[in-house]
């Protein structure tokens, strides 16, 4: 009697927890408020490669031929960010191009703070400085996660700088040969939430 009446008790909550986002995924799209970037740039990392100003296309490559491509993205705080909390969040729209997917079916970007923001063409330069972490990228339609944790700036959430500082992030292809390329729009792309 008991195995008839607690089993299917019991199939039902665990059926109902497995399907369950975490709790952090909820956490992260429940907020509306977002930071979307001020300035867009493609870096193109061969000695010769000049940096292109507000492409219309975001993008991350690496090909293995000397040009591989970066996106840096410059963000400016807003003044109904202050006294709140502030995390980093990659969400690709659905007419992303994410190849070729590598291990477990994702691609993988690295994430830098600059120690400036780059946003003047025509001009050279990263600016590259501190790795925050590696981000798992599953394709177009679908948000990227954490894979690795470097640095507790932006990967968590922690609170915002004061209105007005300007900061500048680099994403930076992973592997061999690799692309994923985005338009940011609202509630897509590389953005900063707020809550």
């Amino acid at each position: 009697m008991l195995s008839t009446t607690l089993l299917p008790l019991i199939s039902a909550l665990v059926g109902t927890t497995l399907g369950a986002p975490a709790p952090s995924e909820l956490t992260n799209r429940a907020t509306t408020s977002e930071i979307q970037p001020s300035a867009l740039v493609i870096h193109d990392s061969h000695w010769s490669g000049q940096n292109t100003c507000n492409p219309g296309t975001a993008q991350v490559t690496r090909t293995n031929t000397g040009h591989d491509l970066t996106t840096m993205l410059t963000f400016v705080y807003p003044a109904a960010a202050n006294g709140k909390q502030c995390w980093l969040d990659f969400n690709l729209p659905a007419g992303a191009t994410v190849s070729p997917t590598g291990t477990a079916g994702i691609a993988k970007i690295d994430v830098f703070r600059q120690w400036a923001p780059v946003n003047t063409c025509p001009s050279q330069g990263n600016n590259r400085d501190v790795q925050l972490g590696r981000l798992n990228v599953p394709g177009a339609g679908k948000a990227a996660a954490w894979g690795e944790v470097y640095n507790g700036y932006l990967t968590s959430k922690a609170p915002c700088p004061a209105p007005g500082t300007v900061v500048g992030i680099e994403f930076v292809g992973v592997g061999d040969a690799e692309t994923v390329a985005w338009q940011q729009s609202a509630g897509f792309g590389a953005r900063i939430l707020y809550a």
